[in-house]
């Protein structure tokens, strides 16, 4: 059964290893994003304050199998998704999908709140999942960086109020 729990119910480190799992299908996205996914597990574990309130980790039978974060800091124009991962053997199984739902479900509560928003890849299977959930594309923006393989910049949202 699937559960959600706090980040920090996982001991450091728990962030980078479900990322490093969850682009582990192609070499190239660890020499790129490496650093960042470090830097984002050292972040939500240097600041427990933070990681309790804008993030979840997805569980089953205790382990941990995907997270997803968001940053709530441009409210009430929008809450932007951050990363959002499933640990390989645990993809196509819904789980991503249902991990995406609840954590657009939190973020719904916040009061007054006009959008919640994600960037993804074009190449990548996760804009199928947004768009399962309900994000429509409003922009796409070439991606001329050393992760040009991953695809187009593409820009999500879900508008809750004009």
């Amino acid at each position: 059964m699937l559960e959600f729990k706090k980040i920090t119910d996982f001991p450091r480190g728990t962030i980078y290893d479900i990322l490093q799992d969850a682009y582990s299908y192609d070499a190239r996205n660890k020499e790129i994003w490496e650093n960042n996914w470090k830097e984002t597990d050292d972040f939500f574990y240097d600041n427990p304050e933070i990681a309790e309130k804008y993030g979840l980790v997805s569980c089953i039978d205790g382990e941990a199998i995907g997270f997803v974060t968001w940053d709530p800091r441009k409210r009430p124009e929008y809450v932007e998704i951050g990363h959002n991962g499933i640990r390989e053997k645990y993809k196509r199984q819904g789980y991503g999908h249902r991990q995406l739902e609840e954590a657009i479900r939190r973020i719904k509560e916040y009061e007054g709140l006009k959008r919640i928003i994600v960037c993804t890849n074009s190449k990548l299977a996760a804009l199928k999942n947004y768009e399962s959930v309900g994000f429509q594309l409003y922009d796409r923006k070439p991606n001329g960086t050393e992760s040009a393989y991953s695809g187009d910049y593409l820009y999500y949202e879900i508008v809750l109020r004009p």
